[in-house]
Formats: C-alpha cells, sequence, structure tokens
C-alpha cells in the first residue's frame, strides 16, 4: 500500500489532530484507488481537512462535518465569521449579547464558542492546524480570525477526542489560503449603512514549487447602537513549498481590533429611547495578535507519512467596562465618611453624606459592613480624608483588565499503512505539547455615571486617585498541557471501515498571586488527566448513501479564569476581578451520533440524530448588581439531544436549500440558581429536565438562488428561531424570548471577469426582534430619569435593516 498526499497544501496538522483523523477517512476511497492501472497495490490518499464534505463521498470520523470552500464564504459577504456560520451551516445560533458583529456568543448543538468570560466554552477551534481558544478562559476572540484569508471552514459534531480539550459538542478548523488555493490578485470594498466601511487587498501566486499569498484586511463600523463604533485591522501572510514528497506552509498573522459592544439594554428603556440605546458604557475591548505558524507532511515511505505543526501566539488584550456601582455612604465610628459595598439600598440614604445631620442615618463600618480600601493608602482611611467628592456623586464603576497571554505549541504524528487481521488498515499515533503564559491584572476605579437627565450619555467618568484596592488583580498563570493519541481504521469489508481512536491528556494549571497587598488566595497549582476514547462505523449502504454511527467521549479543564473564581462567598467581577480558588471539577462529555447522509437523482438529503451526556459541567453562577458579579461552580450533569435534517436541490434555473433542527438542551440535576434580579426572587430550584436558557428547541434556515441569466442572480435566505428562556431563568418559570423569522436579500451581477458586485439587505422587512435575554437591575440607574422604569428584564436587540454594497475585482 501507498500513502500518498493528495491535498498537501489543505492538510492541517492540527494539534488534536484534525489529520489524524482525515487519515481514516482516507479508507473512503482505498477501493476507488485500488483499480489504477498498472497497479497491483492500495493506494490510500490522505486528504486534508478540506477535503472533508457533507454528502454521500464523506466518511466522517466519529461524527458529522459541515463545510464550506472559499467560494461560498466569498459569496456569502459575511462581516464576521459568526456571521458567516450562522447563516450557512446547521445547528448554529448566535446570542447577540454585545451587539457586536465580532462578540456575538455562537451556539452549536447546545454548545458555545464566545469570546465573553463567564460562559461553559465546549467548542475547540483551530486555524491551521493550531488551537485559537485562549489560554485564560478558553474564550474565542472572532476578531482575531481572518475572513477574507480563510479558503475553507469545516464544523465537526460531536465529543471527538482526537481534536483535544474543550471539544464537548464540536470542533472547528480553519484553513486559509495559500499561493497554490489562490493564483491572483483581488480587491475586495463594501459600504453599507451605520458607517460600514470595508477594504480587503489580497495577492497569491506560486511557480510550482514556491507559493506566496498575503491578505490585508480592513473594517470599520460606527455601529447602529449608540456609543458603539469598531474597528478591526489584519495582516495575513503565508509562504508555502511543496513538491512530491514535502509540503511546508508558514504563516503569521497580525490583527488589531477595538470592539465597543455596550451589551443588553433594559426591555424598557428600549420603547423609551428607542432600539439603539444603551444602559451604560463604555464597553470596549482592544485586541492586538501576532500569531505563527509552520506545519508540514513529509513521505518517509510508500507507507509512511510524518506530519507536524508548531506555533507561537502572543495576544494582549486591554478591557474597560463603565457600569453602575454596588458602593454607597457609611460612616467609621468616629463619624468619617467613607465608601462600603452596601448590599440592600436601605442601609444608606439618598441624601448629602457630607450633611452631618445625615450621618446618624449611614451604616456604620463593623462586623457586616466593610469599608473600601484605597490603593495608596491605609486601610482606615475614609473617602472623606482624601477627597472632596461625596460618596452620593459615586454612582459608577469603570472595570479595567489588561490580559498578556503567550501560547506555544508542537505536535507530531506518524501515518502507517498494515494489515491487521488481513484487513488493510491504517494506523495514526501522534503527540502534542501546549504551553501557556498569561499576565492578567484588574483594577476597579470609583467614577461618576453620567444619568442626571435623560439627555446624558450614562457613560462612567472615573476619578483618578480612587482605586479598590480588594478589586485588584495580579495574576500569573502558567499552563502546560501534553496528550498522547492514536487513531486506526480497519477496511472490514468493501463496504464497512471501523475507526477506534483515543487520546490521554495531562494538564497542569499553576497560578501565582502577584498582588502587593494580596493573601495570596489566587494561588493555586491544579493537575488534571484523563483518557478520552471514541469507535466509530462508517457504511456504505449503496453507491450514493452511507451511514456513520460513533460514540465518543472528551474532556475539558477548567481554565484559569474559572479556577480563580470558583467561590460563592466571595463572588469576582468578570473579566475584571477573581478571588479564591476551590477546586472545579473537569467537564466530561460523551456523544452518541447516527449520520444518514444520501443523494437522490439531483436531491441531496442529511439526517443527524445526536446525544451529548456531560458530567460536572461548568456554569456562571449571578450573584451580584451586575449581571458579570459572581461564580462558577460544577453541575453534576447537562444534556443536550437533538435532531438535524438537510435537503437540498435544484429546479431548472433554481437552487434550493433546507436546514432544520430540533434541540433539546436540559439540566439533568437539581441545583439552586442565585439568579438575584429572577422576577420571581434569588434562589430559584432547577430540576432536572429544565431547558439550558439562551437555547431555541427549533431553528430553520431556507435558502434560494434564482439565475436570470449567467451573469446575474437573486437570492434569499430566510432564517427563523423558536422562543427561548432568559438567562438567569434556569428553573423555566417566567416568560421566554419571542420566537423570530428574519428574511436577507441579496443581488449578484458578474460585469466581467475582473468586476462583481453584491447588493444586500439583511433583515429585509426591518424585524423587531431580539437574540438574548438577561436579568438585571434598571432603576439603579434610571430611577431618577425613567422613575417608571421597573422591569428587570434585559435584552439584545438584533440589528435593523441594514443595506450594504460590494465591489469586487479580480485579476
Amino acid at each position: 500500500m501507498i500513502i500518498k498526499n493528495t491535498a498537501p497544501l489543505s492538510y492541517a496538522l492540527i494539534a488534536s489532530s484534525v489529520s489524524l483523523a482525515l487519515c481514516s477517512q482516507a479508507y473512503a476511497n482505498t477501493k476507488t484507488n485500488s483499480q489504477q492501472p498498472n497497479s497491483d497495490v492500495e493506494v490510500i490518499e490522505v486528504h486534508g481537512a478540506t477535503s472533508l464534505q457533507t454528502g454521500s463521498d464523506a466518511a466522517p470520523i466519529f461524527g458529522s462535518v459541515q463545510s464550506l470552500s472559499q467560494e461560498e464564504i466569498e459569496a456569502s459577504v459575511s462581516r464576521s465569521l459568526p456571521e458567516l456560520l450562522k447563516s450557512q451551516l446547521a445547528s448554529v445560533n448566535l446570542n447577540d449579547a454585545q451587539n457586536n458583529p465580532f462578540q456575538p456568543d455562537l451556539q452549536y448543538r447546545g454548545f458555545t464558542a464566545s469570546p465573553l468570560l463567564g460562559l461553559p466554552q465546549g467548542i475547540s477551534v483551530y486555524m491551521n492546524g493550531s488551537r485559537i481558544n485562549e489560554a485564560f478562559g478558553d474564550t474565542v476572540n472572532w476578531d482575531l480570525m481572518p475572513l477574507d484569508a480563510i479558503d475553507t471552514v469545516s464544523l465537526y459534531s460531536g465529543s471527538n477526542p482526537l481534536f483535544g480539550q474543550n471539544t464537548l459538542g464540536g470542533a472547528l478548523a480553519l484553513n486559509t489560503k495559500t499561493g497554490f488555493s489562490l493564483d491572483a490578485n483581488e480587491v475586495d470594498a463594501t459600504v453599507g449603512q451605520y458607517g460600514q466601511s470595508a477594504l480587503s487587498i489580497e495577492s497569491g501566486g506560486n511557480n510550482g514549487n514556491w507559493g506566496y499569498y498575503i491578505n490585508a484586511n480592513h473594517y470599520e463600523e460606527d455601529g447602529w447602537r449608540d456609543y458603539s463604533p469598531s474597528e478591526v485591522n489584519q495582516v495575513f501572510s503565508a509562504v508555502s513549498y511543496q513538491d512530491s514528497k514535502r509540503r511546508i506552509d508558514f504563516n503569521y498573522l497580525y490583527a488589531d481590533s477595538e470592539l465597543l459592544g455596550n451589551g443588553a439594554s433594559p426591555i424598557e428603556l428600549l420603547e423609551i429611547e428607542g432600539r439603539e440605546a444603551v444602559y451604560t458604557h463604555p464597553d470596549q475591548t482592544n485586541n492586538e495578535l501576532h500569531h505563527f505558524s509552520l506545519s508540514g507532511d513529509i513521505q518517509l515511505s510508500d507507507n509512511h507519512l510524518l506530519s507536524f505543526n508548531a506555533f507561537y501566539r502572543d495576544n494582549e488584550t486591554t478591557s474597560i467596562n463603565g457600569d453602575d456601582s454596588d458602593f454607597g455612604a457609611c460612616q467609621f465610628t468616629d463619624g468619617r465618611i467613607t465608601l462600603c459595598e452596601l448590599e440592600d439600598d436601605d442601609d444608606y440614604d439618598d441624601d448629602d453624606a457630607n450633611d452631618n445631620d445625615d450621618n446618624d442615618e449611614l451604616a456604620t463600618v463593623g462586623d457586616d459592613v466593610e469599608a473600601v480600601a484605597f490603593i495608596g493608602y491605609d486601610e482606615d482611611t475614609a473617602l472623606s480624608d482624601i477627597s472632596d467628592v461625596s460618596p452620593d456623586e459615586i454612582d459608577g464603576t469603570y472595570n479595567t483588565g489588561l490580559s498578556s497571554s503567550e501560547a506555544f505549541g508542537v505536535s507530531s504524528q506518524l501515518a502507517s499503512n498494515y494489515e491487521l487481521l488481513g484487513k488493510p488498515s491504517v494506523l495514526v499515533i501522534g503527540a502534542t505539547y501546549n504551553k501557556g503564559d498569561i499576565n492578567y491584572s484588574a483594577d476597579t476605579t470609583f467614577g461618576i455615571l453620567e444619568n442626571d437627565t435623560a439627555s446624558d450619555s450614562r457613560t462612567v467618568i472615573p476619578l483618578q486617585g480612587l482605586q479598590s484596592a480588594e478589586d485588584r488583580v495580579r495574576l500569573d498563570v502558567d499552563t502546560t498541557a501534553w496528550s498522547l493519541l492514536f487513531v486506526n481504521t480497519t477496511q472490514l469489508t468493501d463496504k464497512v471501515s471501523l475507526n477506534i481512536g483515543g487520546r490521554f491528556n495531562r494538564d497542569h494549571v499553576l497560578m501565582e498571586d502577584l498582588s502587593e497587598d494580596g493573601d495570596d488566595s489566587l494561588d493555586g497549582d491544579h493537575r488534571f488527566t484523563q483518557f478520552n476514547p471514541a469507535i466509530g462505523l462508517d457504511i456504505a449502504l449503496s453507491d450514493t448513501s452511507q451511514l456513520n454511527l460513533a460514540f465518543s467521549q472528551s474532556s475539558r479543564t477548567p481554565s484559569p479564569a474559572e479556577l480563580s473564581c470558583a467561590d460563592e462567598d466571595d463572588p469576582c467581577r468578570l473579566p475584571n476581578g477573581f478571588v479564591a480558588d476551590p477546586p472545579l471539577d473537569q467537564v466530561v462529555t460523551q456523544t452518541i451520533e447516527a449520520n444518514y447522509a444520501a443523494t437522490f437523482n439531483n436531491i441531496d438529503m442529511m439526517l443527524n440524530v445526536y446525544r451529548s451526556e456531560s458530567e460536572d459541567d461548568i456554569i456562571f453562577q449571578q450573584a451580584g448588581s451586575v449581571a458579570s458579579r459572581g461564580y462558577f461552580i460544577n453541575i453534576d450533569a447537562t444534556r443536550r439531544q437533538g435532531v438535524e435534517f438537510s435537503i437540498s436541490s435544484f429546479w431548472k434555473k433554481l437552487n434550493y436549500r433546507f436546514n432544520y433542527n430540533y434541540l433539546d438542551a436540559t439540566f439533568e440535576s437539581s441545583f439552586t440558581s442565585f439568579s438575584p434580579f429572577n422576577p420571581l426572587g434569588a434562589n430559584r430550584q432547577v430540576e432536572a429536565g429544565d431547558t439550558i436558557p439562551g437555547q431555541p428547541k427549533h431553528n430553520i434556515k431556507f435558502y434560494l438562488d434564482y439565475a436570470f441569466s449567467q451573469e446575474t442572480t437573486l437570492g434569499a435566505e430566510v432564517i427563523s428561531a423558536s422562543s427561548q428562556y432568559f438567562r438567569g431563568d434556569e428553573a423555566n418559570e417566567n416568560d421566554t424570548l419571542d420566537s423570530y423569522v428574519v428574511t436577507n436579500l441579496y443581488l449578484n451581477h458578474q460585469f466581467n471577469h475582473t468586476f462583481s458586485a453584491q447588493l444586500r439587505v439583511n433583515n429585509v422587512f426591518d424585524k423587531e426582534y431580539e437574540t438574548f435575554g438577561t436579568y438585571g437591575e434598571a432603576d439603579e440607574v434610571l430611577e431618577d430619569i425613567y422613575p417608571d422604569v421597573e422591569s428587570p428584564l434585559f435584552v439584545g436587540p438584533a440589528q435593523p435593516r441594514m443595506v450594504s454594497l460590494n465591489v469586487k475585482a479580480k485579476f
């Protein structure tokens, strides 16, 4: 048998071994390849990630796969990768918690990939074989993925252990362009409403052995909501070499972004001021990334293929969050006025705290009331000793954070042909090593919230020199992870192949509290080990239909952010503060799945049925007056199960595609949800069978394309989601967020071989709907200007009608 590398450019060795799984997939082609003239040996073609497609010729490993090609990505004219995935792939849904195209919570089969701390992350993400989940919280920064430079997207289902940690519900693999996949020059410009403008310039080419590719992107918008401008700059480059026996790719990505996403707003505020209104601000995130990767394949012999990958990633994230305040006026026993964190508004009055006549009505610092310690001053220093500002005027907090993260990883694997009991087989063995170094700092500065009148901006103005010592965080984290993995595929018959794989993980998280005045409460030394198995069966039912049955198990260790924020007696403020770290258990998820794919005449059909059971799932418990204050806990059991159905075909000049998915995401053990702003009160009892909030049970996506001519096409997308529970209603006791149906239209025209254009109208009927809901205390900020605002409902409004024009020149 000969191992033949037929896709040297797209073959990505992922730290968790995408390519490892793909070697098994190659046996789907073994029978055909063995029929080549003048050959009496079987030729196994090792395909890269881009060769996997949904359809009868696919052989998914331990689950199903959905893929998008370069042409499909370019035709979508999406602003960001999450928008592309939502519009094009089944079972993908977005919660626009931040109302920024680069900051949504992406949900796939009830599991999450999000840039926001505080959500249980359950999807691993790779680019050119390098893991790009951030080391601190397993978060995913969508602004650091150059959409215009992506060649293929593959979304793998299930708890495939070969993709490594965090692959609880699936894995997203991105392969970028090279000079062999793009041999052209292209300029791509977009303009649209709300100040949207984008420019992308790319060039690629090769001389047969050497190839180059470079892409530069600039995107900016004012944002359709108030105070929400964003800017993203990206430069991606690739140098590639290939010949008959080897392939080597070197990539470099630089990204610099400034994102303002001002989050959910009280539903009554949107009714009063309009859907563009924001509650408090700023809420700003800046990322600056340098990412290097080197990957390749070397054909050692006819029966052995060696693959390798190495990457270095340096990302600096700064954040600013303006919030209302949990602090109020109080007094020392000697009558000096200061600030305290008071749980009950009745603990202090709203009069001028410097009015000595009212001092007797203020809470007194003692056993139940703790005075704020200001940085740079003794602990018993009062506010009145260092500032003329009245504590009644201090009604905001200005929270800042800085995370400097370096990650390095290497992996290697060997694919070999052999015979097992006379049956042709492929065995792949591999090893990975990843190292992370994170330096995290955060501060809370007291400020004044500009909200005296309805015309004020509700922004927080920080007061220099007034910082909280208790909320200061200085944390250094070192993470080490290594694994051994294997997968074996044996062709039992011409129609049946057996896949068996597994991965052993060992993780070490070492945390050191660097705060000068700290008590070392953030110190921690955590070690986790886990072996995760998988088994799958591929059955060719006919020449045009295939069945895949699979069982898989994967796990994720608690992230440093979760380990540093797990004390219910001392909740922290995300992403700005952490406290003591009681240990959390690692999450283990098992998935069983059956996938059927078939082609009948001109109809392609897919049906998937799955169930994922998670033990010790990690969730964030809200425990304060703002949604970001709380702590992480383990939940004994959760379940995500569902059905996916897809059908596509064409009739004359009309192409159509229909996707439907049903998702039943539930808690499977009882616990108490703190949820302080739940309309029915705090401490709600969650029972087994209650639905996990933020997950629509039904999603429908319908696509139509009509070709008026070879040059002009009119298309429509209709996307529908059913109702969902508000985050904070884990007990399912309150009203839900309404279902919605939204329609997008686009018109494509190819002027000639060089120029093309697309006019796109999203939300063509200007539908008002929400994709995210949570609970809060609106009157903390709005009671003086809108005294009738009482509802605790906060929502993330979806974008209104948005028109954009895209023009491309390719030469």
